[in-house]
């Protein structure tokens, strides 16, 4: 359970992600505030969202204070059954806890750029819309071999509802920017 402060940060956390979506703002900036504010609320973890594409891989929406190189590197990321932590949640639509980056196999293409950070332990969360597809994940990094806190846990539960939201609405509005301004016949703009 989320203490009194917690529980305000969050709420004004929510809010905030909230009228960023309600505002249009860009997806990628919506997913970079949620990062750095629940980074605030979970000293010590480092967060990142990453959204499926239509070919089945996940893209860098945002993970601020990932090392930029490591953030290209799972940008791309193929969704699978033993694909990192990411790949892996999204390919099976429920969280997915990997306590030893070191030694797990889903880490064999990653570890290189962990474990010089210090990063020990990853938690990645699908991110689903409405109708139940995945949509992304939702990651926290830990320094130490672990998993999330029952806190963690809640305060991830309702960011992967808001990135949720997010990409839906983003997706949303791409639909209507394609019907209002993409020739259906030629496909040209």
């Amino acid at each position: 359970m989320l203490s009194a402060e917690h529980e305000k940060s969050l709420v004004a956390r929510q809010t905030d992600t909230l009228e960023k979506v309600a505002y249009g703002e860009l997806l990628a900036s919506i997913a970079d505030h949620l990062c750095r504010r629940v980074e605030t609320i979970a000293p010590g973890v480092i967060c990142s969202v990453l959204a499926a594409d239509r070919n089945a891989r996940l893209r860098t929406l945002a993970g601020p204070s990932l090392p930029e190189q490591y953030s290209r590197a799972i940008d791309g990321t193929l969704i699978g059954p033993d694909v990192g932590c990411c790949g892996s949640a999204a390919y099976r639509g429920i969280a997915v806890e990997i306590t030893d980056i070191e030694c797990n196999p889903h880490f064999d293409n990653y570890r290189s750029y962990l474990l010089p950070l210090g990063l020990k332990a990853c938690w990645s969360s699908p991110i689903k819309a409405r109708d139940g597809r995945v949509v992304g994940t939702f990651a926290f990094y830990f320094s130490s071999q672990r998993g999330p806190t029952d806190v963690e846990r809640e305060v991830v539960e309702r960011c992967t509802h808001l990135c949720s939201l997010a990409i839906e609405h983003d997706e949303i509005q791409r639909c209507m920017h394609e019907l209002a301004f993409v020739d259906p016949l030629s496909g040209s703009a």
